[in-house]
């Protein structure tokens, strides 16, 4: 939703910030970010609306949108789309190599990709989805306290524990403002 991408956005900003990024490379993510998902366009909308588990025919149908998102963003020399095109291509890696589409691990994930990972997860758990309500705060800490190490890069991780309260603000401001588009 239009919320989710702008949440994205703002919480990557954020959390780039916490881990000492200079401000035009937190202004990048806070733009890129917003395009992690940007290659959904070509999924049909049964598969990404449905309220029931995907198939796994179907699942790997809906994880191509990564690869989607990387071409619609390639071929640009803007630091800000090359951001993006890494982040659309690599934000459903994980830091242990089993995430897609790549297979990708540790720090052969960019950085941008593994912050807006954390921030996805994080976003998705706190919002009711289609198929489940959101689930309580402290649970999404919980659940995703898992993940670190394995799912999620421990550095960013811990940096995204440190911001959660200003996370909750941005959370509060989105909702109150609403997305203009």
């Amino acid at each position: 939703t239009g919320d989710h991408i702008r949440r994205i956005g703002l919480y990557s900003g954020a959390l780039a910030e916490a881990l000492g990024w200079d401000q035009q490379s937190a202004e990048n993510i806070r733009l890129a970010a917003t395009m992690h998902d940007i290659g959904k366009i070509g999924i049909v909308d049964g598969i990404l609306l449905r309220a029931e588990r995907l198939t796994s025919e179907e699942f790997s149908v809906l994880k191509r949108h990564t690869e989607m998102g990387a071409r619609i963003l390639e071929g640009s020399d803007i630091p800000m789309l090359q951001m993006a095109r890494d982040i659309a291509l690599c934000h459903h890696e994980r830091w242990d190599g089993s995430g897609y589409s790549r297979g990708l691990a540790g720090e052969e994930i960019p950085e941008s990709a593994r912050i807006v990972a954390i921030l996805d997860v994080y976003d998705a758990l706190s919002h009711p989805r289609v198929y489940r309500p959101a689930h309580p705060a402290d649970e999404v800490t919980a659940i995703m306290a898992d993940g670190r190490g394995k799912h999620f890069d421990p550095r960013i991780f811990d940096a995204f524990l440190e911001v959660k309260t200003t996370l909750r603000s941005i959370r509060r401001q989105v909702e109150e403002e609403g997305t203009p588009f």
